[in-house]
């Protein structure tokens, strides 16, 4: 079981055929604007749009600490074909004692519907269960995020449940969908039993 300071500071590069997962830098500022002040992409996260660079360059320096204080951090998602970040994905709220976590993502709107989050996440789901060693990953989203919910389903996480007015989010308390896929099911999956 990886410890969660290691996690964040070693912060592994992942790779998948279209894909490359790994530490965002003050490089990728401009990238990260681009889709962060997209108010179609902030639509259904609890945060954003961006409306400056300068606030963009303030979260990422935060980030930056997260990496090196080894509390949190998210992967950049970077096309291998264009060498630029299009999106991020995070594991958050990390438990060791209980060997779980949350996920959540987000993608450049130029990027939606060619499969890419759902590339990165089996990516982030295998090494979650079978490097990190957690046995639940969760993630939740708003009911009205249907995107959000295919890729969820499609990378064979369930749906639990519906938690009622669970945040106050951007100006109203905000039903979310629960979903969480557990280690064996994953195992299950991958060898056709599932």
């Amino acid at each position: 079981m990886i410890t969660v300071d290691t996690l964040y500071r070693e912060l592994p590069v992942l790779e998948t055929r279209r894909l490359i997962l790994r530490k965002v830098t003050l490089a990728d500022l401009d990238a990260i604007f681009a889709y962060s002040s997209d108010e179609e992409v902030t639509r259904f996260l609890r945060w954003g749009p961006h409306t400056t660079r300068e606030q963009t360059e303030a979260h990422l320096r935060e980030v930056l600490q997260g990496y090196e204080a080894g509390t949190d951090g998210p992967w950049g998602i970077e096309r291998r074909e264009a060498g630029r970040l299009v999106g991020s994905i995070h594991l958050m709220e990390v438990s060791v004692q209980h060997r779980k976590a949350e996920i959540g993502f987000v993608l450049a709107r130029p990027y939606w519907g060619r499969g890419l989050m759902t590339e990165a996440l089996a990516r982030v789901l295998e090494y979650s269960f079978a490097v990190a060693g957690l046995n639940r990953i969760e993630a939740s989203c708003l009911v009205e995020n249907r995107a959000g919910m295919a890729v969820l389903n499609r990378a064979g996480m369930r749906r639990e449940g519906i938690l009622r007015e669970y945040s106050f989010q951007k100006g109203a308390f905000r039903d979310f969908c629960l979903y969480a896929l557990l280690q064996r099911e994953h195992a299950d999956r991958r060898t056709g039993r599932g």
